[in-house]
């Protein structure tokens, strides 16, 4: 019981910083166009008017770096033993990931639009929900390789272990975004695509 709370700590401060390296992910391929722009704690800001494919390309780096720290913290974690604190962190990455490809996925398919993951998958001609349900089988085949690698069973009590840490995970950073908008989305500026949308568009 006690390591499992101690997993629990380490999801939420792991998922807070994967968080943050996933808004700089953004910010790098934005970069990387020439374009300047900024990250708050749970967005990135394009800091001029833009066109559909810069911003494309700019939605692909979150998810992106989403998937680099998976396939690192998989490979990684297979070197150290079960429950020592370096194992701990790694199988914390793979764990938060894993969450966040899913809710992104599901919130793609559930509001029928994409987003970030829409607009990425626009530049390999790929639907929104052709790349929601590839999201969702790669953060299935990371989670089922981290369980069989360690023998972690699939139980009602580790089931319900798993929906809490989700729970947990998801309401902190609903927390931080709520204190995010608030304290700092302000203070970057709307900024327009050349398809008519607005980004930060002050309400």
């Amino acid at each position: 019981m006690k390591y499992r709370f101690h997993f629990l700590i380490m999801v939420v401060i792991v998922g807070i910083l994967s968080t943050l390296l996933h808004e700089f992910g953004h910010c790098a391929f934005y970069w990387l166009q020439g374009i300047h722009a900024g990250m708050s704690l749970t967005k990135e800001f394009p800091l001029r008017d833009i066109t559909s494919h810069q911003y494309a390309v700019g939605s692909a780096g979150g998810p992106i770096i989403n998937i680099i720290l998976i396939l690192v913290a998989s490979f990684l974690v297979s070197r150290y033993r079960k429950k020592t604190i370096t194992w701990t962190i790694f199988s914390a990455v793979i764990v938060t990931n894993v969450f966040y490809l899913v809710v992104r996925s599901f919130l793609a398919l559930l509001k029928r639009r994409g987003g970030e993951l829409g607009s990425a998958g626009n530049l390999i001609g790929l639907e929104y929900f052709v790349v929601a349900i590839l999201f969702l089988l790669i953060a299935v085949a990371a989670l089922l390789f981290w369980m069989r690698r360690f023998t972690i069973r699939s139980s009602l009590r580790n089931g319900a272990y798993g929906l809490l840490l989700f729970i947990i995970y998801f309401a902190s950073l609903l927390v931080i975004q709520s204190i995010d908008s608030k304290l700092f989305w302000h203070r970057f500026p709307s900024v327009q695509i050349d398809d008519g949308r607005v980004y930060n568009e002050r309400r």
